[in-house]
C-alpha cells in the first residue's frame, strides 16, 4: 500500500466515522436486474462529452500531477469545483431536467451524480475502487469512497477520473453493490460499469481508462459516504503571501483531551470563513497526559495579501481571534510563534501555541 497523504487521511476518517471492514464475496450464477433499466444513452453521451472537456483542461492536468501529495480535503475541493464548474454544467442540468436530453422518465434516473477517481490502489479498509465528490438533486453533497478486495482492478497507484450516477440521494448511498457488467467502447475507450443493489440498477460509473474489467462482475463492492458539509476549506485564486501553519502545541488543555480546529480568513474579510480540518477536529492533550497528542503537525497553507486572521476552537470554547501581517515574519521564511491563552474561569486556563512560517512573499 502506498502511504500517501490521501490514504493517511482516509485511515483517520475511517476511525472517526466508525467504519469497519465489510464482509464481501463473489456471487455465483448470473445476476438479475429486475427492472431491466439502463443508464439513458443521453446521460452517457453527456458524461463522455463533459469528461473529455475536463480531461483536456489544465485543472485535470494539475490534479493528476498533484495526486501523490493531495490530502482528502484537497481532493474534496478540487472535485467539487470541477463538478460544479463549466465542464459539467450541461450534465448537471440534464440530471435535474431529464427532458433536456429527451430522456425516458421510465428509464434509470439517478438522484445523485459524482466526479471521482477510479484509484488503482488500496484506499481504505483494504478496498480498491473509487473515491470522489457526490452531489444530489437537492444539492446535498459529500464524499464517497469504496470498492472491492478483488475487483478486476489493475495493479498500480492511480487511475483516472470517472462520473458516477447513483440511484439514491446523498445520505442513502452506503451499502453493498454487486458488479453487474462492464461495457467498453473499443473505439473511444469509454467504459461503463454497472452495479446492482437489491437486484436493481443502483450505480453506473462512466470514464476512460478506468482499469476495471470483467473481473468486477458478480463481485461485491462496498461504498460509503462522508458528509463533509459545504464549509469552504480551500481558498480560490492567488494572493501575494503564503503562510504555513507548522506545529500546534498543547500547553494547558481545556479537558483531558481537546478536539480542536481552525477557522481563518484573509485581508479582514470575515464574510467567508475557511475551516481546517474539513470535518470534526484534531485531538490534543498536554504532554504529561500523552506526548503523542501534545503536538500536531498542521501543514495548512493559507493565502493573504494584507493580513491573516486565525480563530482557534477548543472543544466548545472559541479562543480570541489572532491576526498576523507580512511584517510579523521579518521576511521570507521567517517564523513566529502565536500563543493563545484564555481563562475559562478562576481555575481553568487554556493555553496553545502555533508556529507559523511565511513561505512566499
Amino acid at each position: 500500500m502506498t502511504d500517501t497523504q490521501l490514504q493517511k487521511d482516509l485511515a483517520a476518517a475511517a476511525e472517526h466515522f466508525g467504519f469497519e471492514k465489510p464482509t464481501l464475496e463473489r456471487r455465483d450464477g448470473p445476476l438479475s436486474n429486475k427492472s431491466g433499466k439502463r443508464l439513458p444513452q443521453g446521460l452517457r453521451d453527456a458524461a463522455e462529452k463533459a469528461l473529455a472537456a475536463y480531461r483536456a483542461s489544465p485543472d485535470h492536468a494539475e490534479l493528476m500531477a498533484a495526486l501523490p501529495q493531495l490530502s482528502l480535503a484537497d481532493l474534496h475541493i478540487r472535485f467539487q469545483n470541477a463538478l460544479e464548474g463549466p465542464h459539467f454544467a450541461s450534465l448537471l442540468q440534464a440530471m435535474r431536467q431529464p427532458e433536456v436530453l429527451e430522456i425516458d422518465t421510465e428509464d434509470f434516473l439517478p438522484q445523485s451524480i459524482s466526479l471521482g477517481l477510479m484509484a488503482q490502489a488500496v484506499l481504505i479498509l483494504g478496498l480498491s475502487g473509487s473515491i470522489g465528490y457526490v452531489i444530489d438533486t437537492d444539492l446535498k453533497s459529500g464524499l464517497y469512497v469504496g470498492g472491492a478486495f478483488d475487483a478486476g482492478i489493475d495493479a498500480g497507484v492511480e487511475g483516472d477520473v470517472c462520473v458516477g450516477f447513483w440511484k439514491e440521494k446523498v445520505g442513502d448511498l452506503d451499502g453493498i453493490y454487486v458488479g453487474e457488467e462492464v461495457d467498453i467502447d473499443d473505439g473511444t475507450g469509454v467504459t461503463e460499469a454497472a452495479f446492482l443493489h437489491d437486484d436493481e440498477l443502483a450505480l453506473v460509473f462512466v470514464g476512460v481508462d478506468l482499469g476495471i474489467d470483467d473481473g468486477m462482475e458478480n463481485t461485491d463492492f462496498y461504498f460509503f459516504e462522508m458528509e463533509m458539509g459545504r464549509a469552504p476549506i480551500y481558498q480560490p485564486g492567488d494572493a501575494t503571501y503564503l503562510a504555513q501553519l507548522i506545529t500546534m502545541t498543547c500547553i494547558n488543555s481545556k479537558d483531558n483531551y481537546d478536539t480542536i480546529y481552525f477557522e481563518f480568513y484573509a485581508d479582514g474579510d470575515d464574510s467567508t470563513l475557511y475551516r481546517y480540518p474539513a470535518w470534526d477536529g484534531y485531538q490534543m492533550c498536554e504532554a504529561q497526559e500523552d506526548t503523542t497528542f501534545s503536538t500536531w503537525t498542521v501543514g495548512l497553507i493559507a493565502k493573504f495579501n494584507t493580513s491573516l486572521t486565525l480563530r482557534l476552537h477548543v472543544g466548545d470554547h472559541t479562543m480570541d481571534d489572532v491576526t498576523v501581517y507580512p511584517s510579523s515574519f521579518g521576511g521570507l521564511h521567517g517564523s513566529i510563534t502565536q500563543n493563545w491563552d484564555d481563562k475559562v474561569d478562576a481555575f481553568d486556563e487554556i493555553q496553545y501555541s502555533l508556529d507559523i512560517q511565511l513561505i512566499r512573499n
